[in-house]
Parts: C-alpha cells; structure tokens; sequence
C-alpha cells in the first residue's frame, strides 16, 4: 500500500452528490474494485455481473461515500457506502425481512454497506489500518450530522470483527440463510464517547475525515 510518509497523516475523503465530479476517478476505481471483490472474488450474483463496474440502485444523489486513497491522493484503496434510511435502503428494500422487528429507519439511522478493500495485495497490518481509519470516519461523520446509529448486514463470521472495532453491536435478527452463506443484519450505536474509545484504541489521535483536503471534525 502506498503509505502517507513520515509525518503525513491519511485521510477519508468524504464524498457526497456536490464533490462527484471532483472525486471522478476515485469514484469510478472503487465501483472497479466493488465489481473484482464482490462479483469476480466473491461471486455475489450482483444487477452488474455483465460489466466492470458494480453499480446498485443504492449508488443515487443521496449516497455519501468514505474513500481512503493512495498517500499521493491518485488512487482508491478502500471505501465505504452510506445512505439515509429515510430514503430506500438495503434493509428496507432487498433485506427487509432480516430485522425482527422490521428494518431501523429514522433521521438519526444511516447504512453502511459495500465495506471494500482494493483487491492489490496488501499485507493484513495494512488492511487493519485501513478499516481502522474508515471505522474513525464513519464515526467522525456520525457526530457531524447527528447520527446515533448504523445498520449493516454482512456474513455472521464478520460480526467479531465490526466488535474488534470498538463498535457496539446490537444483532437484529438471527443468522439466515443466503445463498451458501450466513448473514446477519445488525445495528451499532455512536455517542460521546464512542470517538475518543476509538482513537485510543487505534493510537490515532487526529481527524481523518476531510472534504477537499481539510479535514472537518475534531
């Protein structure tokens, strides 16, 4: 991976529908490494099988991306997806039966999905670090837009690790069966002090979350 130097920090860039044309090329690179990950790696039977890009219904105006790059800013190694879920989201549309009470909506509940690592070859440590600054991300941009809470669905092996993060985790449904795997849907709260928990336990002590190379949370 191509590391920030001696002294230079990483940061997410945060990408909503007003910074699509500026971050283009990132954009286009991490829907490329969704399309190896997810169908080629994985064989997710995806809408976009037949192309190089793996593009969703999900990926609308109303999406808001996490994308950490490379340390000269040129490329993507690794991204997240948001959405509202006041708008149609996974856990209310393709998903809306993993939830025993029906899928969390409200103003203050967003998604994530589409957790990706570009399939380079990175070294496990690397890999950490990345889902470590992205899990800071997510959070710095929870407090900045009043977000208590996150869903997200992933296979039932992955739970430990979204719990190694720091996260906490309420589980909303029992494991259920999709395809040969799986997969869980689940909640994971952000208050006060969920933040500061999170940098210490990484021994990252600065924002990482930045829009056009500032970053906007401290």
């Amino acid at each position: 991976m191509d590391q920030p130097g001696k002294g230079e920090a990483m940061q997410i860039k945060l990408v909503d529908a007003g910074a699509r044309l500026r971050f283009s090329k990132h954009l286009i690179e991490m829907h490329h490494d969704r399309k190896r990950v997810f169908v080629d790696q994985l064989g997710w039977q995806l809408p976009s099988a037949g192309s190089w890009l793996e593009v969703d219904e999900f990926d609308n105006e109303y999406t808001v991306y996490l994308i950490a790059c490379s340390a000269d800013g040129e490329h993507h190694l690794a991204s997240v997806r948001l959405l509202p879920t006041t708008r149609p989201h996974m856990l209310n549309t393709i998903f809306k039966d993993l939830g025993d009470g029906g899928p969390v909506v409200g103003e203050d509940v967003w998604e994530s999905s589409r957790f990706t690592i570009a399939p380079v070859g990175m070294r496990g440590t690397e890999v950490m670090r990345l889902s470590q600054y992205l899990a800071l991300a997510h959070v710095e941009f929870a407090l900045l837009n009043n977000i208590r809470r996150y869903t997200m669905i992933g296979e039932t092996h992955r739970v430990a690790t979204v719990v190694a993060m720091g996260w906490r985790v309420r589980p909303l449904c029992l494991p259920t069966d999709c395809g040969d795997k799986k997969i869980v849907s689940m909640e994971v709260a952000i208050d006060e002090d969920t933040l500061p928990t999170m940098r210490r336990r990484f021994g990252i002590n600065h924002p990482v979350l930045a829009t056009a190379g500032k970053p906007i949370a401290s």
